[in-house]
């Protein structure tokens, strides 16, 4: 078809005026940003752009279907009379571009690129579909007899190439059995060579078959008119790439040859896979390296387009239903492996992968049925670099997290001088080692992302990195980090300094004051950091922290006005505090509780009662402390002994019995002789006889009751009756009537031997 001058002139002016300059964006993978517009280029006629010039500028154009959907709109807009906008090829950047954008911004503008070529996408695969009802509307006419002519020939190149295969392949049966037996009892390294010596015998056999296939090509085109068909061509080379990549999926199942098997599987499931796989290189190699050839040549390039789209999708729903038919049943064989593999990592990696694997495979097709749609030219070869740069991030980082695992799984290990002076050191720093391991993670985690989603050119990572906000994010996020370290580090360091002054190592005895002083700082200290490493974090991270400083003020506000049992709390545990009132391991009674001392904090106290009980009180409840352990204590013992006792030999007894308790181990406890009171009271049928022993503070009670011990002892030794407690009888009859009747002593006198005597007798 001849091109007029003028014409030429028209279109070339239209593709110089942005026409022609389609996005970038058509050729990437849905969500690539645009590339920028060329620069505008004087008009052809400025130019002087020849006929043959624009003749191939127009066929540029029409190639390209973003090209050509712009340029059918640039000609309707001429002919409605509307010239086209000066500049036009290349859009005026948003004024917003220009102002420094937020992330929000930024996120929004790329969810709307995306969503815009997502349609484009879209409409591209409708369009091309739609192309195949040419066939059927009788826009598109089928050159019969040109197609059965090529069928002819093709149906003889086929079955040469088929039959001298399958020659070759039997008469190679035996080299392979031969290296299959003497790989089932070899190890992993020699069934790999093993393996790969059977596939270059696969190999040389499709090399000769190819051989045979080029030669019959040959014959044909000599017999005819001497020129080689095309679709014979296309055939022979059909034929040797498709083949390859069966042997290439033989090579992986060994589905006849379980000795050259590199992975443990059944025979039926090797013979499965080995099946579907290769109906699926089958379906898609000769669909699209044959059929689509044929169809383009004999119908229309249009509906050759459409077929090729059409051939590709049914064998992306092939591979996604095979996935969902065996995904139980590969998941549970993944599982399996995983257990019975010897190494950890593999086993970790299996077991994260079992439940995933039908999303990943499928999803993996999803993206390279796209990658094919958006950029045809070089889709292969971008698939094939994204797999192994998304595979050498994934390994890379998997490595380094297992190796930074492996390095700290035992914990840190502390020398035994750190360990005597520090002995919870090595246990808090091995406190914080599981969150360090989450933070690392989850580190690693967002770089393998990162490094995927830049290998699929989805997000240029480098350039945000690069660029003046990503510098900001980094830095902030470096920084933010290095303020939550430096607060662990003083956390660790300040409580370990409370550690060394409470350790008694060295010969430093702390005191009871200290004990408790220290752990009330340890906790204000803790809350304190806390509060400021968090606010100063977030201040870092771009938060502004001015209206939580506020909203903290009015929470405690709130809380001062609301929780008034809260406030009186913590005013009376101050005033406690200052005043010494207890300390950690002091005895004292308090709200009616009396116990040990375990914890103190501004708001409350923790006692262990003599049942084991723990009692916590807060100090609003506490109207009074009464402490057993402030500067000495006295055991207060009050005998009560029958009134036909003498007093006087009572209280020699008693003085006794505390000379006994001076010459034992209790001595260093007893600061001042026997304090005797005498006789205090008199009660039914007994007094009670008074003394106190002034003791150090906490020894009273264990001196007590050794001084209990010798007392009854020595009161043994002289027949000191101590009287019974008396006796209630109830006499029926008498409602409410009570009679006490005074009991006998428990110690009666010693009858006379001869009374004695005379009793045995009778």
């Amino acid at each position: 078809m001849r091109i007029h001058r003028p014409l030429a002139v028209v279109l070339a002016t239209l593709l110089v005026l942005g026409v022609a300059s389609a996005p970038a964006a058509a050729q990437v993978l849905p969500g690539t940003p645009a590339a920028p517009a060329a620069p505008a280029e004087p008009p052809a006629a400025e130019t002087g752009m020849t006929s043959q010039e624009a003749a191939r500028a127009l066929i540029g154009i029409l190639d390209d279907e973003a090209a050509r959907s712009r340029l059918i709109g640039e000609l309707g807009r001429i002919a409605a009379g509307v010239e086209p906008a000066a500049g036009a090829g290349a859009e005026a950047a948003p004024e917003e571009t220009l102002l420094e954008t937020t992330f929000a911004q930024e996120l929004g503008v790329h969810t709307q690129t995306m969503m815009r070529e997502v349609v484009e996408v879209s409409t591209r695969i409708w369009m091309r579909l739609s192309n195949l009802a040419d066939v059927f509307t009788g826009r598109a006419a089928i050159d019969w007899p040109a197609l059965l002519d090529q069928l002819r020939s093709l149906a003889i190149v086929a079955a040469i190439a088929f039959g001298v295969l399958w020659l070759a392949r039997i008469l190679a049966r035996w080299p392979l059995a031969s290296l299959a037996e003497l790989a089932a009892s070899r190890g992993a390294v020699l069934r790999v060579a093993l393996l790969a010596l059977a596939a270059v015998v696969e190999f040389l056999c499709l090399a000769v078959a190819w051989a045979a296939t080029l030669a019959a090509v040959g014959s044909l085109a000599a017999a005819g008119d001497g020129r080689v068909g095309l679709v014979e061509s296309i055939f022979a080379n059909a034929f040797a790439a498709i083949e390859a990549v069966k042997i290439l999926i033989r090579m992986g199942f060994a589905p006849r040859r379980p000795g050259l098997r590199l992975f443990p599987m059944s025979d039926e499931t090797a013979r499965y896979w080995n099946r579907q796989l290769a109906l699926i290189a089958d379906f898609i190699g000769y669909g699209l390296l044959l059929v689509v050839p044929i169809v383009t040549a004999t119908v229309s390039f249009a509906v050759g387009l459409g077929l090729r789209l059409a051939i590709v999708l049914a064998a992306l729903g092939w591979w996604l239903a095979l996935i969902a038919r065996n995904r139980q049943r590969v998941r549970a064989g993944l599982a399996d492996a995983g257990a019975r593999t010897p190494s950890v990592t593999l086993t970790t990696v299996l077991a994260l992968v079992a439940p995933v694997w039908h999303l990943i495979l499928g999803g993996y097709a999803v993206v390279a049925f796209l990658v094919w749609v958006t950029r045809p030219f070089d889709a292969i070869g971008f698939m094939v670099s994204a797999t192994l740069q998304s595979a050498a991030a994934v390994v890379v980082g998997g490595s380094l997290m297992a190796l930074i695992s492996r390095a700290i799984t035992g914990g840190v290990r502390l020398p035994a001088d750190v360990k005597g002076s520090l002995p919870l050191l090595e246990e808090r720093l091995n406190m914080l080692v599981p969150g360090v391991l989450r933070a690392l993670r989850i580190v690693m985690a967002g770089l393998i992302i990162a490094g995927v989603l830049q290998a699929w050119d989805l997000i240029d990572v480098g350039a945000w990195a690069s660029g003046e906000s990503g510098a900001l994010v980094i830095r902030r996020s470096i920084t933010a980090v290095v303020i939550i370290v430096v607060a662990m580090a003083i956390w660790i360091a300040a409580t370990s300094w409370i550690e060394y002054r409470l350790h008694p190592a060295g010969g430093r005895v702390s005191t009871p004051r200290m004990r408790t002083l220290l752990s009330l700082f340890r906790n204000a200290f803790t809350i304190l950091l806390v509060v400021i490493a968090a606010m100063l974090a977030l201040s870092e991270l771009g938060v502004d922290i001015a209206p939580l400083i506020a909203g903290a003020g009015v929470l405690g506000l709130a809380i001062g006005f609301g929780s008034q049992k809260l406030v009186q709390d913590i005013i009376n545990g101050a005033f406690i505090q200052f005043e010494n009132a207890m300390n950690e391991g002091d005895v004292v009674t308090v709200a009616g509780i009396s116990g040990v001392v375990e914890r103190l904090t501004i708001r409350s106290v923790g006692l262990r009662d003599l049942s084991g009980v723990y009692h916590i009180i807060p100090f609003s409840s506490v109207d009074s402390v009464s402490n057993f352990m402030r500067g000495f204590a006295f055991h207060l013992a009050e005998l009560r002994v029958s009134r036909e006792e003498d007093v006087a030999e009572v209280k020699r007894l008693m003085f006794e019995a505390f000379d006994r308790l001076a010459a034992t181990e209790h001595r260093a406890s007893i600061l001042e002789p026997l304090e005797m009171h005498g006789v205090t009271d008199f009660i039914d049928g007994a007094v009670i006889v008074r003394a106190r022993i002034k003791t150090l503070p906490g020894k009273q009670w264990e001196v007590g009751r050794a001084f209990n011990e010798i007392v009854k002892a020595v009161f043994n030794e002289n027949d000191i009756a101590l009287p019974a407690a008396p006796a209630s009888v109830w006499i029926e009859g008498a409602a409410n009537e009570t009679v006490h009747r005074r009991p006998a002593r428990t110690e009666a006198v010693r009858p006379a031997p001869e009374e004695s005597d005379a009793a045995g007798d009778g």
